[in-house]
């Protein structure tokens, strides 16, 4: 009998026991106050204030923590158009985390007479400010087959900053039907032919040693055109007379 009380009758009252704890912390969870809401956290947040953030969430303090549905959160902040990821997590005992990666502008979309901020995605991010055509260039897409490659193009042109001409010296890109046309901010027209990106980039870098060329002789202020669709490793370039 001893036997079998030690079998049976501890484990099923550790089981007991369990049932219960977890039974009392679910209840403390999620139907006292011990755990609501007081603070939302924002990390990460450039361009949207944290005003903005709370207000889409909707959520007023006060709340219990753990019958916050976080999915349901991400789903509304995802709506807005600066937004690209979210990730929300609970801190104990009170507060809500949010973590932003923001949408971040590539170039100037113009549209009507209209001119919209766009990202690596196309992504319209919102209106243009003065500043912005500092920053970023204006560019035209005639070719929507190609629109993926070209601003993925873009992006990496944006990010390798030890190319010549770097990002912020390019103030118009257009995509034609047959052809990349960049301007310049001191008015040199680049010519880059349709192709594969890994083609686009190895013409970027080659464009890159012709630009420090000139540079280097002094010669760049005299530079109206460089048209790189040749074969390969040859260029035109056009002089101003």
């Amino acid at each position: 009998m001893a036997a079998w009380i030690k079998k049976h009758f501890f484990p099923i009252l550790g089981l007991t026991a369990f049932l219960v704890l977890l039974t009392i912390s679910l209840y403390i969870l999620y139907f006292t106050n011990t755990f609501v809401l007081k603070e939302i956290k924002v990390q990460n947040n450039r361009r949207i204030n944290k005003e903005e953030i709370i207000k889409l969430t909707g959520l007023k303090g006060g709340e219990r923590l753990f019958r916050i549905d976080l999915k349901e959160l991400e789903r509304k902040l995802k709506n807005h158009p600066l937004i690209e990821e979210v990730i929300i997590a609970r801190r104990l005992p009170s507060s809500l985390e949010i973590s932003l990666k923001e949408r971040e502008g590539l170039a100037i979309l113009v549209r009507g007479q209209r001119g919209y901020l766009i990202d690596k995605k196309g992504v319209i991010i919102g209106g243009v400010l003065p500043n912005d055509y500092l920053f970023y260039p204006v560019v035209e897409i005639e070719n929507e087959k190609w629109k993926e490659n070209f601003l993925a193009f873009l992006s990496w042109i944006k990010v390798n900053r030890n190319y010549l001409p770097v990002f912020e010296n390019l103030s118009k890109i257009t995509l034609t039907e047959d052809k990349i046309i960049f301007t310049t901010k001191n008015h040199i027209t680049i010519y880059f032919p349709l192709s594969l990106m890994e083609d686009w980039i190895a013409l970027y870098k080659h464009l890159d040693r012709i630009m420090v060329y000139l540079y280097e002789k002094e010669l760049i202020d005299r530079v109206e055109l460089i048209r790189m669709d040749y074969p390969y490793g040859k260029a035109l370039i056009k002089f101003r007379s």
